[in-house]
């Protein structure tokens, strides 16, 4: 044998069977790759197109398909079958085209896509083009993201067919034209298409990405921040850099961690078609609201399109309010209920916002407090009652100008009739309203300001308002007539040489009150609609820690950690976190979350964990060895189950709890592992080996 492997033979054969044993495992790395590859390509699934022009025809299912075999072959997408597609519209009983947002999203669930994709045939037509014939399709697709329901990406656009000849049908040239247009819409949609951001580390609601002007993100893009499949918040980027920027949170759902997704919002834009076939993009508006808010034209629709239901309503300016507990300034102060909001484009720029208005849930007649236009947040603060020192506004509405009573000042309320809001109470809960106050110049609006309502106020043009006589004026200097003496006025004095070519002298006149008149150059307020936060806040005081007692050494076994309670007296449901650290501060790498419960209980939180052994802990959950003499940390973290988002995420750990101020404690080392000795007879046990015997 030994002969016949070193011959040639034998040496062939070797490397054969060496390759066939190497072979399924080489095999299996290689399609181990390959599927990784295939399972991080994002999932879409394309939906029927809605006819807007012809309802009820294939067209519909046929510039879908061919949006998807586009898609397909980019290589970039894990495009859903369309005959899975249609087997989960059958399941889920919905149209096809699926009627509205929530059937889209629900069907992109039902497929596991990560995104669905919708379209609309805006417009489709055959003309004689060339000696023969060419259809011409308009349409709008647009990408959602399946865990938020936001869009994502997205055009809007015209193809043509060939020009062909001879008996060919419209059906045909029209599909054509569907599969050219696909084409272009795939173009489109790759060169909006950004990678996806990975949080890196987070702040108080703000956090570090690992994408950057490099990848396409720019200042002042909206994202939405996933987990998994599940939407945690949307956020502004801002801070980029080549390979890096921050984006801050606008509305947190569920608190932003390292490892979440972040993923860029893209609006698409309308397109119509004009008689001729020719189509119509409008423009997105950008966020930041356009000089002209003061124009006719905006003002007007402004009012129309969001008052058709005749109820008088107005435009929501703030958008994103979200209520949040709170200690005020710093974890030392006083429970509040931090309120902050965004502006949508209808806020007006720095000079227009006048006002925010706060309302809450017990007190929806006056505000509550009011915050300057140039910020975008509010804390109402536990502690004494305030009076109302909120204005009266007009509500900016169309009956209102159609009364042309468009121009009302601010009356603020007599102090006599001031009405005393009492002070948020602990363990209640609140649901708050802002509302933005903003001021226009009554000439740029519809109707110039010509009618105003100001009591007590005069503004009638041309005259005067303390009942002295104005100054004569002639052309040729001559001395100008005596006025009319007013109520309280005096008669008027010899004018001074006249300056106007008609030699007429003006006679003063008295006001008497509230007139009526030209006000262009007045400003006026109105308010804008109220506009809810997302879910309901709670103040709590920090939980207070009963045992063990500060600087305690506990045993070596299990010890209770126990808390007062933070629903006294009202007895709402609430959650309790027990968090251990090497640090004071509970710096991010430093601290575990120990156990996390919830309670009704009033009183002291007691016995729920008393199986906690710290030194098990930190060994588990932080690799870390205790040892004699060093002091580690615990606090309570507490909230109300019912508040969203919660309270207002901790600024190193970004937990939405209340905390308590940490205690100090102290774990004696474990003992060491006893020595091992091996006996005569080959057995591990403990102490010496003993010789004979």
């Amino acid at each position: 044998m030994r002969r016949f492997i070193t011959s040639l033979p034998g040496k062939v054969i070797g490397q054969v069977v060496i390759a066939a044993l190497i072979l399924p495992s080489i095999t299996l790395a290689l399609f181990a790759r390959a599927s990784a590859q295939i399972a991080t390509l994002p999932s879409w699934a394309v939906t029927e197109f809605v006819n807007k022009k012809s309802a009820g025809t294939v067209f519909g299912k046929n510039a879908a398909d061919a949006l998807a075999n586009e898609l397909a072959k980019t290589q970039h997408f894990d495009v859903v079958p369309s005959d899975t597609v249609k087997r989960a519209t059958e399941t889920l009983g919905i149209a096809s085209p699926p009627d509205g947002l929530t059937n889209l999203l629900r069907l992109g669930a039902e497929v596991r896509s990560t995104s669905v994709v919708s379209g609309e045939i805006v417009d489709y037509r055959v003309q004689n083009a060339g000696g023969g014939k060419q259809a011409s399709v308009v349409v709008r697709v647009i990408v959602h993201d399946v865990a938020s329901g936001l869009p994502v990406n997205g055009a809007a656009m015209r193809g043509v067919s060939s020009i062909r000849t001879g008996s060919v049908s419209d059906e045909t040239l029209i599909n054509d034209a569907f599969l050219q247009v696909a084409s272009a819409v795939v173009r489109e949609i790759e060169s909006h298409r950004l990678p996806v951001g990975t949080v890196l580390n987070t702040q108080q609601n703000k956090a570090l990405i690992n994408k950057g002007a490099r990848s396409g993100f720019v200042n002042g893009q909206e994202v939405i921040v996933l987990r998994n499949h599940e939407q945690v918040a949307t956020a502004k980027v801002t801070d980029v850099e080549p390979d890096s920027s921050y984006i801050v949170a606008s509305n947190v759902v569920r608190g932003i961690q390292p490892g979440d997704r972040v993923r860029v919002l893209f609006k698409v834009p309308e397109v119509d078609v004009d008689p001729g076939g020719s189509p119509h993009v409008h423009p997105v508006k950008n966020t930041a609201f356009p000089s002209g808010l003061v124009s006719v034209g905006l003002v007007l629709g402004l009012i129309a399109a969001l008052v058709g239901a005749g109820n008088g309503g107005s435009e929501a300016t703030v958008q994103n309010v979200a209520a949040q507990a709170y200690m005020f300034p710093n974890a030392n102060g006083t429970p509040s209920v931090n309120i902050t909001w965004s502006n949508t484009i209808f806020a007006g720029n720095n000079y227009q916002r006048a006002t925010y208005q706060i309302y809450r849930s017990d007190w929806l007649t006056t505000p509550v407090g009011v915050a300057s236009g140039l910020t975008q947040n509010y804390v109402d603060q536990l502690g004494p009652g305030t009076l109302a020192g909120a204005l009266q506004y007009a509500q900016f509405n169309l009956q209102q100008i159609g009364n042309n009573t468009v121009c009302n000042y601010s009356q603020p309320y007599d102090s006599t009739n001031a009405l005393a809001i009492p002070s948020i109470t602990l363990g209640t809960q609140y649901l708050y309203q802002v509302q933005e106050v903003f001021d226009l110049l009554a000439i740029d609006l519809p109707n110039g300001g010509s009618s105003v309502t100001a009591s007590g106020t005069t503004s009638s043009t041309g005259s005067t308002s303390t009942g002295t006589t104005s100054t004569g004026t002639t052309s040729t200097g001559s001395t100008g007539t005596t006025g009319t003496t007013g109520t309280t006025g005096t008669t008027g004095t010899t004018g001074t040489t006249g300056s106007t070519s008609t030699g007429s002298t003006s006679t003063g006149t008295t006001s008497t009150g509230s007139t009526s008149g030209s006000t262009g150059g007045t400003l006026c307020f109105f308010l804008s609609s109220r506009v809810q936060a997302i879910g309901w806040a709670t103040p709590i005081a920090p939980p207070v820690l009963q045992k063990p007692g500060q600087n305690t050494t506990v045993g070596s076994g299990t010890t209770s950690f126990t808390t007062s309670s933070v629903s006294n007296p009202t007895g709402f449901a609430a959650e309790y976190e027990l968090e251990f650290s090497t640090t004071l501060n509970f710096a991010k790498g430093t601290y575990t979350p120990v156990a996390r419960f919830q309670t009704r209980s009033t009183s002291v939180i007691s016995n729920l964990l008393a199986n906690v052994n710290p030194a098990t802990v930190f060994q588990n959950n932080l690799g870390i060895t205790v040892t004699s003499g060093t002091p580690y940390y615990w606090r309570y973290g507490a909230k109300n189950i019912a508040d969203v988002p919660g309270p207002a995420a901790d600024s190193l750990t970004g937990e939405h709890y209340i905390f308590s101020a940490p205690n100090t404690f102290f774990i004696p080392a474990p003992p060491p592992p006893p020595s091992k000795s091996i006996n005569r007879h080959g057995h591990v046990g403990t102490g010496t080996v003993k010789k004979g015997g």
